[in-house]
C-alpha cells in the first residue's frame, strides 16, 4: 500500500496562544499585515485583542471585515485589492472557515494575477504569496491545517477548491479560548463539520493508516465533547478538545479526502447558503448507509470510534443502520437543523443531486454513486425529523 502524508502546516495550540501572534509575525519580518474577518467576529470583541497584540509589536495593520459565508469570489477580489494597494507582507485570518478560506485565496492573489476563479481549475499551480497566519474561532473546518481554499464561483453558483502550498498556513494559531463565544447553533454546525471530515476520511477511497488514526480520535472526541460544548459554551475542557478534534480531522481529510457528504454539503451551501457543517452532518447518516456494503469494516470503525458495541456477526446492513442511527441521535442531541428547517423545498432536491455529482469530492467515495443514489440520500434526509 502506497500513500502520502502531507502534514506540513505548523501549529501552536493551547489556551491564550493567540497572544503570541504579534511576536511570531515580527520574527518572520512582517511590517504590515492584512487582517481578514467578518463583522460578527468583530462584534464579539475577538479581533480587537488580536490586532492590538499585533500593533504592540510595531506592525501596521489594515483590515478587511466583509467576509461572507461560503467565501464568494468577489469578496476575495475586494480583499486582495486592499492587500495589493497597502503592500502588505502578511495576512492574518481571524474567524471560521469562510474567513480562513478568504484569506488563503487572497494570499493566492497577492502572488498571482486575478481572477481567483482561474486557480480553481485542476492542475493550476499558483506561485507563493505572503506570510499567512490562521486563527480559527470555530471548531469545525480544520482549514487552519489544510492546503485548500474553498471558494464560491458566483457566476457558476458552485463551490470549488484552490489547492497548493500557497493555501497552506505559515502558522496556525489554535487558541481554544477564541471559540468560547460561539453560540450553541454554530458550535453544533461546526462540530458536525469536524465529525463529517473524520467519518468521511475513515471511509474515503484515499484513506491511509495515518489518516485513520487521526480521524478515529477526532470522531471519539466530537462524540465525547460536542454535546457538552453545545450545552455550556464556557466549558473549557470541551472547547479545548473540540478545537483539537477539528484540527486533527483537518489533517486527516487533507490526505484522505472527503466524499459524498461534502459533495452534497458544498452544493447545499452554494445553492442555499446552508451552513456547511450542518449540511454535511444531516446527510452523513444516509451516506454511511449507502457505502456500508462496499466498506463495512470502515463504517464499523466509525461506529466503534463513536463508542458503539458492534459485534463481529453483524451484517453490513446492520452496521450501516446502527452507525447511521447513532449519528442521527447525535444530530438531534445537539439540535442540528433539518433541510425543512432551512426552508429548502423538496422540489429542489433533483437539482441538488445533479450538481453534487459534479463536485470534486464526489470522486473520492468508496462506492460509485449515480444521480438516483444521491437523490435517494437527499429524500431520506428530507423526511428526517
Amino acid at each position: 500500500m502506497a500513500f502520502s502524508i502531507n502534514h506540513l502546516s505548523p501549529v501552536v495550540f493551547g489556551e491564550d496562544v493567540s497572544s503570541e501572534t504579534g511576536a511570531r509575525l515580527k520574527e518572520l519580518g512582517c511590517t504590515k499585515i492584512l487582517c481578514v474577518y467578518d463583522k460578527g467576529i468583530k462584534e464579539a470583541g475577538i479581533t480587537d485583542k488580536v490586532i492590538d497584540n499585533i500593533q504592540a509589536q510595531g506592525i501596521k495593520s489594515v483590515t478587511y471585515d466583509r467576509v461572507l459565508a461560503d467565501a464568494p469570489d468577489y469578496t476575495i477580489e475586494e480583499a486582495a485589492e486592499i492587500g495589493r494597494k497597502e503592500q502588505v507582507d502578511g495576512i492574518v485570518a481571524i474567524g471560521g472557515g469562510s474567513s480562513m478560506d478568504t484569506a488563503k485565496a487572497v494570499n493566492v492573489l497577492l502572488g498571482n494575477p486575478s481572477p481567483i476563479n482561474q486557480y480553481m481549475a485542476r492542475g493550476a499551480q499558483p506561485k507563493p504569496g505572503k506570510v499567512l497566519f490562521l486563527l480559527p474561532t470555530t471548531s469545525g473546518t480544520g482549514s487552519e491545517v489544510t492546503p485548500v481554499a474553498v471558494v464560491t464561483d458566483t457566476k457558476k453558483n458552485r463551490k470549488g477548491g484552490v489547492l497548493g502550498p500557497v493555501c497552506r498556513a505559515t502558522l496556525a494559531i489554535v487558541d481554544p479560548g477564541l471559540t468560547s463565544g460561539m453560540p450553541a447553533y454554530i458550535t453544533a454546525d461546526t462540530g458536525m463539520d469536524a465529525f463529517s471530515h473524520a467519518a468521511e476520511a475513515i471511509t474515503s477511497g484515499m484513506a491511509n493508516p495515518m489518516s485513520d488514526i487521526l480521524a478515529e480520535k477526532a470522531v471519539a472526541l466530537v462524540c465525547g465533547y460536542l454535546p457538552r460544548a453545545v450545552k455550556d459554551g464556557s466549558d473549557t475542557e470541551a472547547r479545548t478538545n473540540m478545537s483539537f478534534a477539528a484540527m486533527i480531522a483537518g489533517y486527516a481529510f487533507a490526505d484522505a479526502l472527503p466524499h459524498y457528504g461534502h459533495a452534497i454539503g458544498h452544493t447545499l451551501g452554494s445553492m442555499f447558503h446552508t451552513p456547511h457543517g450542518n449540511a454535511c452532518g444531516i446527510v452523513l447518516p444516509e451516506v454511511m448507509e449507502f457505502i456500508v456494503d462496499e466498506v463495512p469494516d470502515k463504517v464499523k470503525r466509525v461506529g466503534i470510534a463513536m463508542g458503539l458495541a458492534l459485534s463481529g456477526d453483524l451484517s453490513s446492513g446492520d452496521i450501516g443502520k446502527k452507525v447511521a442511527d447513532a449519528i442521527r441521535e447525535l444530530n438531534r442531541e445537539i439540535g442540528l437543523k433539518t433541510l425543512k428547517a432551512h426552508k429548502i423545498e423538496e422540489s429542489a432536491l433533483p437539482d441538488v443531486a445533479r450538481m453534487a455529482l459534479t463536485d470534486d469530492t464526489a470522486g473520492f467515495g468508496p462506492k460509485k454513486a449515480n444521480y438516483e443514489d444521491i437523490l435517494k440520500m437527499l429524500k431520506r434526509t428530507y423526511i428526517m425529523k
